[in-house]
C-alpha cells in the first residue's frame, strides 16, 4: 500500500471513530439488486460493529442471491419492510451506505433513509459524490468497496475474523472479475493475501459464487448467446433478452452479469451490451468494455453508473425503443480510435 493509500485509510478511520463511539444503532445498506461487493462490504463491516457492541442491522431491498448466502449463515441480512424497518431507520444514529453514492439507487429504501435523523455516511469506490451524505469516504483507487472497508476496520483497531475477511474477499473477486479487470492492483493482491492468511478458502468461495448456477441460468445463457449480434466489424457484442424468453427459461430472477461478461471473451469484441426487458415498460442495460472504452460515462447519461469498464442502468421504454436510443451512442464510442 502506498503512502497515499495509507493516508486516505487513516483519515477515513479518524472521521469514523467518533461517530462509531457515539452510536448505539446503525443501519447498513447498499444499492438495489445488491452484488458481491455491496453485500461483502456490508457483512465485513457488520462483524466489526457488532464486536463494538453496536446494534447493527443490514437492510437491503432484495433477499440475498443464492450464491452469496454462505456469507450470512445467521441470516443477518434483512429485506426492507416499511412496517418493520422505518422506525429503526428513523431513530438510528448512523445510516451507512456501501458501494453506492446515489440515494435514487436505494429503491424502496430511499424515502425511509431520507426521513431518518441519522448522520448519513457513504463508503464507496466509485467516482461520484452525492451531497446527501454528511460524510463521504470515497477512494477511486480501491478495487472494491469491500477492500476499502477491510482496510478501514483494521485502521480502527478492529480484529477481522474469518467470516468478515471472507465477505471482503468476495467483494474483491466479484468486482475485479477474479483479478482480471483494470482496477486489479498490487494493493488489491496484498489485501487478498491478508484475507487468505485469516482463513479464507479460495476454492470454497469460487464454488459458492460461480458454481451455483441454476438450470434456468444455464438455459438463459444458451438463449442469450443464440441471439448474439456482432456490430462495428465485430468490436461490439449485443444481446437482447425479452420477458418471454426469461419466462420460457423460468429465469425471471436470474443474474445476467456473467452472460454479458462472456461476450468479452469473443475474439475482437471490445465492448458489449445486454438489453434485459423488465416489467413496467422498463429495460435493464448492462455494459462491459475493455481498455479505454468508458462505459460508465455512457451509463451515467442514462441515469445509471458503475465503473469505467463495467456499468449499467435501468430506463423506461419499450425494448425496441431503448435499443434504438442506446445503440447509437454506444456504437459511436466503439468507433473512436483507441
Amino acid at each position: 500500500m502506498t503512502a497515499r493509500d495509507r493516508a486516505l485509510i487513516e483519515e477515513a478511520a479518524r472521521r469514523l471513530r467518533p461517530l462509531l463511539k457515539a452510536a448505539k444503532r446503525i443501519a447498513l445498506c447498499t444499492h438495489i439488486n445488491p452484488d458481491g461487493d455491496g453485500i461483502g462490504s456490508e457483512i465485513c463491516l457488520l462483524h466489526h460493529l457488532v464486536a463494538l457492541g453496536i446494534e447493527t442491522r443490514i437492510i437491503n431491498t432484495e433477499p440475498l442471491p443464492l450464491r452469496y448466502r454462505f456469507l450470512d449463515p445467521e441470516g443477518a441480512v434483512e429485506v426492507f419492510d416499511a412496517n418493520r424497518h422505518e422506525a429503526f431507520l428513523k431513530t438510528a444514529d448512523l445510516v451507512i451506505m456501501l458501494d453506492n453514492s446515489s440515494p435514487a439507487r436505494l429503491g424502496p429504501l430511499e424515502a425511509a433513509v431520507r426521513g431518518s435523523s441519522a448522520t448519513t455516511v457513504c463508503i464507496d469506490h466509485h467516482n461520484l459524490i452525492d451531497p446527501f451524505w454528511k460524510v463521504n469516504i470515497i477512494d477511486e483507487e480501491a478495487c472494491a468497496t469491500g477492500e476499502l472497508v477491510f482496510q478501514i476496520v483494521k485502521a480502527l483497531g478492529g480484529a477481522v475474523n474469518r467470516l468478515a475477511a471472507q465477505a471482503a474477499y468476495v467483494s474483491l473477486v466479484t468486482d475485479t472479475g477474479y483479478f482480471r479487470f483494470s482496477k486489479t492492483s498490487p494493493r488489491c493482491h496484498e489485501a487478498a493475501a491478508e484475507m487468505l492468511a485469516l482463513g479464507v478458502e479460495p476454492p470454497r468461495v469460487y464454488q459458492e459464487v460461480y458454481e451455483r448456477n441454476s438450470p434456468a441460468q444455464v438455459r438463459l445463457g444458451g438463449v442469450a448467446m443464440a441471439g448474439l449480434e456482432l456490430l462495428e466489424e465485430g468490436r461490439l457484442g449485443c444481446i437482447t433478452l425479452t420477458r418471454a424468453q426469461l419466462a420460457a427459461c423460468r429465469a425471471e430472477q436470474e443474474d445476467t452479469s456473467e452472460i454479458i461478461n462472456e461476450l468479452l471473451s469473443i475474439d475482437g469484441v471490445k465492448a458489449a451490451v445486454l438489453f434485459k426487458e423488465l416489467d413496467g415498460n422498463r429495460v435493464k442495460l448492462s455494459f462491459r468494455s475493455k481498455g479505454a472504452i468508458d462505459v460508465n460515462h455512457l451509463a451515467s447519461g442514462f441515469g445509471g453508473g458503475g465503473h469505467k469498464n463495467a456499468a449499467g442502468a435501468v430506463i423506461e421504454g419499450s425494448l425496441e425503443e431503448v435499443t434504438r436510443r442506446v445503440l447509437g451512442p454506444f456504437r459511436e464510442i466503439v468507433r473512436r480510435p483507441a
